[in-house]
């Protein structure tokens, strides 16, 4: 079995702050909903400071990733957050991920 897969949701806290967001909790209730339903991952916690906020979100496995990214992606767009967000991929290696804009027609 593959290892897990560690990813942060980063958002620019002064694009957050434009779009009039109320907080994380905005993003990661529905995010973990999509997630757990899809029985793909879960939200494990999250943080702000230094201009950014941060989501953490682990996906089951690394075979998983791709369609965790897809999942992670949807709910993002539909709340429609910033396009400097990014998904970084810190574990088993280091990766970024654009929300919007993916070679998947996104």
């Amino acid at each position: 079995m593959s290892e897990p897969v560690f990813l942060q949701i980063i958002m620019q806290a002064d694009d957050l702050n434009k779009l009039n967001f109320g907080g994380r909790d905005e993003i990661e209730e529905p995010l973990e909903k999509a997630l757990d339903e899809a029985g793909l991952g879960e939200v494990s916690g999250g943080g702000s400071g230094g201009g950014v906020a941060i989501i953490d979100v682990d996906i089951e496995n690394e075979d998983r990733l791709a369609e965790g990214l897809k999942v992670i992606r949807h709910v993002l767009r539909e709340i429609v957050v910033p396009p400097s967000t990014v998904i970084k991929q810190t574990q088993p290696i280091e990766a970024v991920f654009k929300v919007y804009d993916d070679e998947n027609g996104g």
